[in-house]
């Protein structure tokens, strides 16, 4: 599909989802008159691979405190986590919202939030390019630059270079098994970056004599479909296979 194609077969799509969920769309119409709304990652993905999905992760372009009073106002079920992250429960979806100022990239100014390219600017704050992918729900304007480059690469990159963008990711464990669960489900290879940062952040885990495999099983637990997906024996051998191409650090070893 070429992208006006995609504009017109997206806004279907995501009407179809909104008379389904009516408090969902009547919440956005109410999100509207102050700012603007952006779906991000997984949702817009698994429509371009006509796939079914079970949430939709957005991120809103208001400050947190007027976005949390128009949600207590439209009597939405919702909760926050300790990200600051609201969850919101809805008759045939859930949805996961962020205001943009807590959005973990641009709250530590890791990545610039250019005001006159905020599209562009969340792409580039996504952690992978696997879910780089971001639509203007108003609009109807798009950025899947770097998600496209995943598809034809056949290459799971960060895209952020800078190792301080990369510590202070907070879900080191969730990105490891998602690295893995791609690896295994879509039969791609790491990017020079992503290889290194696997490889430090197991390393992190076994210095601190916690053996990275039993670590890794317990936030397993928590994804369904990494449980389904990622057998310990496949964690195993996907942590020694990056530390036989190690070429970052010969000195670091590893006991599984």
């Amino acid at each position: 599909m070429d992208y006006n194609e995609i504009k017109r077969k997206f806004k279907l799509h995501f009407d179809l989802e909104l008379n389904s969920n009516p408090k969902l769309k009547f919440l956005l119409y109410d999100i509207f008159v102050y700012g603007s709304a952006y779906i991000v990652g997984g949702y817009f993905r698994d429509f371009l691979n006509s796939k079914p999905s079970r949430d939709i992760d957005i991120i809103v372009d208001l400050d947190n405190d007027r976005l949390i009073k128009i949600i207590q106002i439209s009597n939405v079920e919702f909760s926050i986590n300790r990200h600051k992250g609201i969850k919101l429960h809805f008759d045939n979806i859930d949805v996961d919202m962020w205001s943009i100022e807590n959005n973990w990239a641009f709250k530590n100014q890791l990545v610039k939030l250019n005001e006159n390219e905020k599209l562009n600017s969340i792409a580039k704050g996504c952690f992978y390019n696997y879910d780089s992918l971001v639509i203007n729900i108003h609009t109807l304007n798009m950025n899947i630059k770097n998600y496209s480059n995943y598809i034809l690469d056949k290459k799971l990159d960060i895209l952020q270079k800078s190792s301080v963008y990369k510590n202070l990711n907070p879900t080191t464990e969730a990105n490891i098994l998602r690295a893995f669960y791609l690896k295994k489900v879509n039969r791609i290879e790491f990017s020079s970056n992503t290889k290194w940062y696997l490889i430090h952040k197991i390393g992190e885990i076994s210095d601190a004599e916690i053996n990275p495999l039993e670590k890794l099983e317990i936030t397993k637990s928590k994804y369904k479909k990494y449980q389904d997906e990622l057998t310990s024996r496949e964690i195993q051998q996907y942590i020694k296979e990056l530390y036989n191409s190690n070429d970052f650090d010969r000195q670091i070893l590893l006991e599984l």
